[in-house]
Protein backbone atom coordinates (compact mmCIF):
# COMPACT_ATOMS: atom_id res chain seq x y z
CA UNK A 1 0.00 0.00 0.00
CA UNK A 2 1.72 3.68 -0.95
CA UNK A 3 1.50 6.35 1.56
CA UNK A 4 0.55 9.55 0.50
CA UNK A 5 2.17 12.56 1.42
CA UNK A 6 -0.42 14.91 3.40
CA UNK A 7 1.39 18.32 3.33
CA UNK A 8 3.98 19.87 1.27
CA UNK A 9 7.46 20.63 2.58
CA UNK A 10 7.80 24.23 2.31
CA UNK A 11 9.48 25.65 -0.36
CA UNK A 12 10.58 29.23 -2.44
CA UNK A 13 7.71 27.43 -4.94
CA UNK A 14 4.88 27.16 -2.33
CA UNK A 15 5.65 29.93 0.32
CA UNK A 16 4.64 33.56 0.73
CA UNK A 17 7.30 35.63 0.79
CA UNK A 18 6.22 38.85 -0.16
CA UNK A 19 3.28 41.12 -0.25
CA UNK A 20 2.50 41.64 -4.16
CA UNK A 21 2.77 37.72 -4.27
CA UNK A 22 -0.67 38.07 -2.68
CA UNK A 23 -3.49 38.30 -5.46
CA UNK A 24 -6.63 39.46 -4.76
CA UNK A 25 -10.19 39.77 -6.78
CA UNK A 26 -12.15 42.26 -5.02
CA UNK A 27 -16.13 41.08 -4.98
CA UNK A 28 -17.86 44.42 -4.11
CA UNK A 29 -16.86 48.14 -4.78
CA UNK A 30 -18.07 51.24 -4.05
CA UNK A 31 -19.13 53.39 -6.98
CA UNK A 32 -16.48 55.92 -7.07
CA UNK A 33 -13.85 52.30 -7.34
CA UNK A 34 -16.49 50.93 -9.63
CA UNK A 35 -16.67 53.83 -12.35
CA UNK A 36 -12.57 53.47 -12.61
CA UNK A 37 -12.34 50.07 -12.53
CA UNK A 38 -15.09 50.29 -16.03
CA UNK A 39 -13.81 52.82 -17.05
CA UNK A 40 -16.94 55.06 -16.81
CA UNK A 41 -18.15 58.38 -14.90
CA UNK A 42 -19.80 58.12 -11.25
CA UNK A 43 -23.26 59.91 -12.98
CA UNK A 44 -22.81 56.59 -15.06
CA UNK A 45 -22.55 54.23 -12.54
CA UNK A 46 -25.67 55.98 -10.56
CA UNK A 47 -27.59 56.06 -13.83
CA UNK A 48 -27.28 52.26 -14.18
CA UNK A 49 -27.97 51.64 -10.64
CA UNK A 50 -30.97 53.50 -11.13
CA UNK A 51 -32.30 51.77 -14.25
CA UNK A 52 -31.31 48.46 -12.49
CA UNK A 53 -34.27 49.31 -10.01
CA UNK A 54 -36.46 50.15 -12.78
CA UNK A 55 -35.78 46.71 -14.37
CA UNK A 56 -33.25 44.30 -12.91
CA UNK A 57 -32.91 42.20 -16.13
CA UNK A 58 -32.69 39.30 -14.13
CA UNK A 59 -29.95 40.20 -12.18
CA UNK A 60 -30.58 40.15 -8.31
CA UNK A 61 -28.95 42.03 -5.58
CA UNK A 62 -27.01 43.97 -7.63
CA UNK A 63 -25.89 46.27 -4.82
CA UNK A 64 -26.25 46.57 -1.23
CA UNK A 65 -26.90 49.87 0.93
CA UNK A 66 -24.65 49.54 4.12
CA UNK A 67 -25.89 52.99 5.18
CA UNK A 68 -27.45 56.31 4.16
CA UNK A 69 -24.26 57.07 2.83
CA UNK A 70 -22.49 54.03 1.83
CA UNK A 71 -23.55 51.63 -1.18
CA UNK A 72 -21.64 48.85 -2.52
CA UNK A 73 -21.67 46.96 -6.03
CA UNK A 74 -21.27 43.39 -6.87
CA UNK A 75 -18.83 43.50 -9.50
CA UNK A 76 -19.40 40.27 -11.11
CA UNK A 77 -23.01 41.45 -10.63
CA UNK A 78 -22.56 44.58 -12.22
CA UNK A 79 -20.45 43.06 -15.36
CA UNK A 80 -23.36 40.77 -15.61
CA UNK A 81 -26.10 43.63 -16.16
CA UNK A 82 -23.74 45.03 -18.74
CA UNK A 83 -23.62 42.25 -20.58
CA UNK A 84 -27.85 42.03 -20.13
CA UNK A 85 -28.43 45.87 -21.29
CA UNK A 86 -25.82 45.68 -23.91
CA UNK A 87 -26.72 47.13 -27.27
CA UNK A 88 -30.77 47.01 -25.71
CA UNK A 89 -30.53 51.07 -26.64
CA UNK A 90 -30.58 50.40 -30.16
Amino acid sequence: MSRTKLHDVPAKENTITEPKQVVVNPLFAKPNALASIFGISYSSVNRILKEWEKDSKGVDDLYYSLSSTMIVISIPRFEEYMKARHKKWM
